[in-house]
């Protein structure tokens, strides 16, 4: 049967794209195309009325994914793609607790709180607590057993006082979160778990509108995710997964590979298609990855088939330096040839498996003036500047107590922790909301200049919508009222006080001007509204970037996990060692490691080098190590090793080196 949307496709891609009902397993390989055939089958069902654009969902994990999924099937069918529900599980979960409020427990103007908002919380509720050892606590850490504990995942080893206070904490946090009328990111996938099992109506809805569900990234589902799922797919199964199983690494923030592992045997008709054909590597580079793979047990068996040519079969290459000094100079070697061969800086790549092995590379490329970037580094909506003025921005519409204690005093306005200790009685007293206490400020009792700083505070968050939706629609209009405002209510002047450096201080209030053109391309894009706003605040907090990065200019390092999901034409995989990659610490499981050590290598689409040390600097000495395990046990035929750093000098390239040496000799001698 032929159709506008199998063209150009393999007979694997077709088989997927042809499916219509029932359960689903593509199991889909690197580089095999699986995005194009996510918008060949979401299209095709569409548009030869299998479904309805509105009854159908598509999760995925990032919103890039989302968006390029819906923008690829919307160029084919038009206005129909806008109806289509694709985004990520978190933005799903939004989405229904903002539909079904009231059953979720919530006020209809409920707040949203990221991660270290959520560590604040637990901060301020250790110091409730009659601990002792309350300040030894790292917030961060019992932030994650706590939430282990409430979606039921395993955490991993945790000591006894952890397990308790965790244990003594959890019932007061999630109490907490209620009272403040907020949400965390748990909060949007439990709430939404708790309502299709609990409220018929929800569940009906749900499934009416992911009548026909596909899920991206199976491989990265946890257990919540995974309880999702089965109940969304109701009685007709009309599910279709998408993932690799070989390419599953998240295990260590609950990502469940048996969740793809188990989907055949958990529906006894489920179609099962492997996309094998490779469109991204070099073959010697997919024969490498093919045999680090194999031996990993518990995997779906599958080999990757290259289907691109290329002019040159280069064997992957290993360098073996003496330290991670060497090694780093060596890299910036690789990178300085790869660049005068004609690669542009955001052709290379080099990747590593902790954060740590960016330091001496780093270094180097600094000294060698290589424009490099560091991909997966601080974002700078978790910069403190970007966090305050974004919580100005929400507190002006979905007020919160933790938001509006976040900003009070910030810039100075003469309320300490005396004066907040004594809103906050008022308002335990009175059993309302730190804002209802602001709005009758006069009747708490606090000094006439914190009463008036107070109202002025009030006075200033409610002016700022209509401050930024009042600007006329023209480029640099909203940035500019955007700064105004932080201008007038003293926090460019704060910014200096709090900066040791006058540099420093203007590097911040960059960062707020950043913000406020991040703000005004949105609201260009999407109406000047209240609405906007809010959609706004609800991206950023979700971490939801409406633009993607150039980054052609500058070399990429990046860690192992950031990596996914990315390729590159050239790859510098470093730190080929035991209790690097395995990882001595990180690693929780050696065939968790092995899939990490694959996915780098199959980023790679021309050139593939790996590095490894004979020693390195551990505890402050200079230690021997080993290679890596996942090294020593592939065929050494696969690859080209270089035992002292350097790739040697081939014929024509020694011939070039003699006649140039012997050329400046001859412009060198006198003249007779």
């Amino acid at each position: 049967m032929k159709s506008k949307w199998t063209e150009g496709l393999n007979p694997e891609q077709i088989q997927a794209v042809l499916h219509n009902e029932g359960p689903l397993l593509i199991l889909a390989g690197a580089g095999s195309g699986k995005t194009t055939v996510l918008v060949a089958r979401t299209g095709r069902m569409i548009t030869e009325r299998i479904t309805k654009p509105e009854n159908m969902t598509v999760l995925t994990f990032t919103n890039k994914a989302a968006r390029e999924l819906k923008s690829r099937v919307g160029k084919k069918i038009g206005e129909a793609a806008a109806q289509i529900w694709t985004g990520t599980f978190h933005g799903f979960g939004l989405q229904m607790v903002k539909t079904f409020t009231e059953e979720a427990g919530l006020d209809p103007q409920f707040g949203i709180l990221d991660s270290s908002d959520s560590a604040s919380l637990i901060r301020e509720l250790l110091k409730e607590t009659k601990s002792g050892a309350k300040a030894a606590f790292d917030p961060d850490r019992l932030l994650n057993i706590i939430n282990s504990k409430r979606s039921k995942q395993a955490y991993g080893a945790i000591e006894d006082e952890y397990e308790d206070m965790a244990e003594v904490l959890k019932q007061k946090y999630e109490k907490k979160l209620k009272l403040l009328n907020v949400v965390d990111f748990e909060s949007l996938l439990l709430l939404p778990l708790e309502m299709m099992k609990n409220h018929e109506h929800v569940l009906k809805r749900i499934r009416t509108r992911a009548h026909f569900l596909m899920v991206d990234e199976f491989q990265d589902t946890n257990f919540i995710q995974m309880e999702w799922i089965r109940l969304m797919w109701g009685d007709t199964q009309n599910i279709a997964v998408v993932g690799d199983d070989d390419q599953s690494i998240y295990g260590w923030r609950g990502a469940l590979v048996s969740n793809i592992l188990d989907f055949p045997k958990e529906f006894k008709k489920c179609e099962v298609i492997q996309l094998n054909r490779n469109y991204r590597s070099n073959e010697p580079i997919l024969t490498l990855a093919n045999q680090a793979i194999q031996f990993n047990e518990k995997r779906h068996g599958k080999s990757l088939k290259p289907e691109r040519v290329f002019e040159k079969k280069e064997r992957p290459e290993v360098f073996v330096f003496e330290n991670e000094s060497e090694e780093a100079s060596g890299i910036v070697r690789e990178l300085q040839e790869q660049l005068k061969s004609g690669k542009k800086p955001g052709d290379l790549s080099i990747l590593y498996r902790s954060n740590s092995q960016g330091a001496y590379i780093e270094g180097e490329l600094r000294k060698n003036r290589i424009p490099y970037q560091i991909t997966g580094g601080t974002s700078i909506f978790e910069r403190k500047e970007a966090k305050d003025v974004m919580t100005y921005l929400e507190q002006s519409m979905k007020p919160h107590d933790l938001g509006l204690k976040r900003i009070l005093n910030v810039p100075n306005r003469g309320l300490g922790d005396v004066a907040l200790e004594k809103l906050v009685d008022h308002s335990k007293l009175h059993k309302q909301k730190l804002m209802k206490t602001l709005g009758e400020i006069s009747s708490v009792g606090l000094a006439l200049a914190q009463t008036e700083s107070v109202q002025d505070f009030l006075n200033h968050l409610k002016s700022l919508p209509q401050k930024l939706l009042n600007s006329t629609h023209e480029p640099g209009n909203v940035t500019q009222a955007w700064k105004s405002f932080f201008e007038s209510i003293g926090y460019y002047q704060y910014l200096q006080k709090d900066s040791l450096k006058s540099e420093t201080a203007q590097s911040r209030w960059i960062r707020v001007e950043i913000v406020g053109r991040i703000l005004e391309n949105h609201l260009l894009k999407n109406g000047f509204s209240l609405e906007s706003l809010k959609e706004f605040i609800e991206k950023i907090l979700l971490r939801v970037d409406d633009e993607d990065e150039d980054r052609s200019g500058f070399v990429q390092m990046m860690t192992l996990h950031a990596s996914k999901g990315l390729e590159f034409p050239v790859v510098i995989l470093a730190g080929l060692e035991e209790d690097l990659l395995p990882h001595r610490t990180l690693g929780g499981h050696i065939e968790e490691e092995r899939r990490l050590f694959y996915v780098g290598v199959t980023r790679a689409q021309e050139r593939l080098m790996m590095t490894r040390c004979r020693a390195r600097l551990r505890y402050g000495q200079l230690r021997p190590v080993s290679p890596s395990r996942f090294l020593v046990q592939l065929d050494p035929a696969l690859y080209v090793e270089h035992e002292h750093g350097v790739r040697p000098w081939k014929a024509e390239e020694r011939a070039n080196m003699v006649g140039e040496f012997l050329g400046r000799l001859e412009k060198s001698k006198p003249k007779v």
